[in-house]
């Protein structure tokens, strides 16, 4: 016999034990869904039952109220009634699904006594009910002594005895269905254990009987391929398999000593040929990797760039519209025009030297912009955000002040810069602000380090979002609820403006409502001033 005929012989034993398998599998399933459906249906009539039970209890009490309180407690009873009526449906149809899934006319015939059950349930229920209606007749009639004894005798002694007796001998017929089918399901079980265990041990006998043989046949030559690849693995190539079978694995070994020849003549040039190809494509790789790289930072600059102009300009611009508006609007001296005119161009010239330091930055590969540092007044620099603020506040009708000074406090710093970096935190401010409210600042100096704090009386902010409102293009959910527009770049841009000038800068909660914006930085060398407290 061939080899190709023990390995059929082997898969037809195989298929046949696993065909045996699946049948007794599908007959567990069928067991396990069948003993499912019935649990379920018998726990779905042991919650109604249990809900009836209580919805009686419900009744009687609204009832009761009736009778102590009045009609106006009618409601309240109506709804109770409503309630046993649904709860009676609710057993109609658990009932009406349980029968659904009886497979046969004994079980059907079994669970007959729980429809009839339910029928005599409900027809009791329908008894106490129109003791109820007689109840509300006597109440009505104005015989209050007889509506309670009615009450007494035909409703409350029947639902608290009568009743609730009924739903428990229910309940305690559910449990000894429930008892019966887990004894049922597992008598089956052990029938299905004892013949599958029958089976598997004959199929284990055959198996092994054919298995042996099947191993005999094959393990020898086997171990000669084996042998044969294990020396070719071992760079033997002039291996080669001798054997006298005239079978299947005659065939194999032939094609195997081909096999060797070829690999013989070919491993040369195979293994030149693949040296030369991993040099190809690690050179190509590297220089695509490099050539992402490339783009990845040109674009990242590119969109860096496009933000921080978007935003950068848009306060200028804002303040620009904003004095126009004021020069054009009544009819104001020619000096208000020659003020307002200055002013624009004061802003005109911002723009246009922020316009050469954002183009600067695109073309250059370092992420950096010229500051001309110089010692100056604090007081100074914050007054002139204050004044330039004014524009933006006032299309919210509201007022930035200046609450305390700090007169010749000097700081080391880059005026214009730092002026932006307070005008972004102003700015801010008024996005987040209440119309029609203020912007508080305050100068303060303690322990050698200038204080400058930007305080709004608005949303405020959510403090698991601290973390991230300095992370470039980040936006807090407040942002929707204050229809406020830009990138999220504002604050990062003020946060490289403070660290470059030394100092740091904090966004926190105020203590009431609203948020704080603190810049911290350094006093300029040789300054002995005494501190001024800050305001909390």
């Amino acid at each position: 016999m061939t080899v190709r005929r023990r390995i059929l012989l082997f898969q037809l034993v195989t298929i046949v034990f696993v065909a045996v398998v699946v049948c007794l599998m599908l007959i567990t399933l069928k067991l396990t869904d069948d003993f499912v459906n019935r649990i379920d249906g018998v726990h779905s009539r042991f919650e109604a039952i249990s809900e009836l039970d209580g919805l009686g209890n419900n009744y009687a009490e609204q009832l009761a109220e009736v009778l102590l309180l009045g009609a106006e407690q009618m409601p309240d009873f109506q709804l109770a009634r409503q309630r046993m009526e649904e709860g009676f449906r609710v057993l109609a149809e658990v009932t009406r699904r349980e029968f659904a899934t009886l497979g046969s006319l004994g079980d059907v015939q079994q669970e007959l006594p729980e429809a009839e059950f339910a029928a005599r349930l409900q027809e009791f229920y329908r008894a106490i009910d129109r003791a109820a209606e007689r109840v509300f007749q006597a109440q009505t009639a104005g015989q209050q002594d007889r509506a309670v004894d009615i009450f007494r005798r035909s409703i409350e002694y029947r639902l608290s005895n009568d009743f609730e007796t009924m739903l428990e001998d229910a309940r305690r017929e559910e449990r000894g269905e429930v008892a019966e089918e887990l004894a049922r399901v597992r008598s089956t079980q052990h029938t299905v254990l004892i013949a599958a265990g029958m089976f598997s041990v004959l199929v284990i006998a055959v198996g092994l009987g054919l298995g042996l043989t099947l191993q005999h046949s094959i393990a020898r030559p086997v171990r000669l391929l084996a042998a044969g690849a294990e020396a070719i693995a071992n760079d033997q190539l002039d291996h080669r398999i001798q054997t006298s079978r005239r079978d299947e694995f005659l065939v194999l070994s032939q094609s195997f000593n081909k096999m060797a020849e070829a690999i013989e003549r070919q491993r040369a040039s195979l293994t030149s040929a693949q040296a030369r190809l991993e040099r190809e494509v690690d050179q190509r790789t590297l220089e695509l990797r490099q050539a992402n790289d490339q783009l990845v930072a040109l674009d990242s600059k590119r969109s860096q760039f496009l933000a921080d102009a978007s935003h950068e300009l848009r306060t200028p611009l804002t303040i620009l519209r904003g004095e126009a508006e004021v020069a054009l609007r009544g009819r104001p001296r020619l000096a208000a025009f020659r003020d307002a005119l200055n002013r624009i161009q004061l802003y005109a010239a911002d723009m246009a030297r922020l316009l050469e330091d954002l183009i600067d930055f695109t073309r250059t590969e370092i992420d950096d912009v010229t500051y001309d540092f110089e010692t100056v007044e604090a007081e100074d620099v914050v007054v002139a955000a204050v004044h330039e603020s004014e524009i933006l506040a006032q299309q919210k009708q509201m007022e930035v002040q200046l609450l305390s000074r700090a007169p010749k406090q000097l700081i080391r710093a880059d005026p214009r810069r730092l002026k932006q970096a307070l005008m972004i935190g102003i700015d801010n401010a008024i996005k987040y602000a209440d119309r029609g409210g203020s912007i508080d600042i305050d100068i303060c100096r303690s322990d050698g380090v200038l204080a400058l704090t930007i305080r709004d009386h608005g949303c405020g902010i959510d403090p698991g979002e601290l973390p991230f409102v300095f992370d470039r293009y980040y936006r807090g959910t407040n942002n929707a609820s204050r229809a406020a527009t830009g990138l999220g770049i504002g604050l990062p841009i003020a946060k490289t403006i403070v660290e470059r000038h030394g100092g740091t800068i904090i966004l926190a909660p105020a203590p009431q409502r609203g948020a704080v914006l603190t810049i911290r930085l350094p006093i300029a060398e040789g300054e002995t001033h005494a501190d001024i407290d800050c305001r909390r």
